[in-house]
């Protein structure tokens, strides 16, 4: 079996599945967020804000969109997308450019709680995979 083919089974199975749909629901409510935010509704024009949260929006927008459709479907590239964007549309230019993305301490504040939050959901996610693993090892050993 492949790595491919175990990786397929693994989130297929019933726990990770769950966990797989109800992050597909927290993706649709982040693409409602950014929704909502190319749309102006709760906060200034969009036209108004950086340039970076208007490309943030752009890019993010479709991207959860696609990723919560794969992600409810238990597919292996949702979840490869999702961690990926994780990595490198949230931790690496949030941590490096923070000044970039947050100026006051209380942005900085709920921009390290996404951050954490971030880092929980994938701590849940891998979590379950070594769950199953530890489980499949037993059965074998039985």
């Amino acid at each position: 079996m492949t790595l491919g083919e175990r990786s397929q089974e693994a989130i297929n199975s019933r726990r990770v599945s769950v966990f797989l749909k109800v992050l597909s629901v927290i993706l649709l409510l982040g693409a409602a967020s950014h929704l909502g935010s190319i749309l102006g509704i709760g906060g200034m024009p969009w036209l108004a804000k950086p340039l970076l949260f208007r490309i943030a929006d752009s890019v993010m927008l479709p991207l959860n969109l696609i990723m919560a459709l794969g992600l409810w479907r238990s597919r292996l590239w949702a979840v490869l997308t999702w961690l990926a964007c994780i990595i490198l549309l949230q931790f690496v230019p949030f941590l490096l450019f923070t000044d970039q993305f947050a100026s006051s301490p209380m942005e900085k504040r709920t921009l390290y709680g996404l951050l954490a939050t971030h880092a929980f959901l994938v701590s849940v996610f891998f979590l379950l995979l070594l769950s199953l693993r530890l489980q499949k090892t037993s059965e074998n050993n039985r």
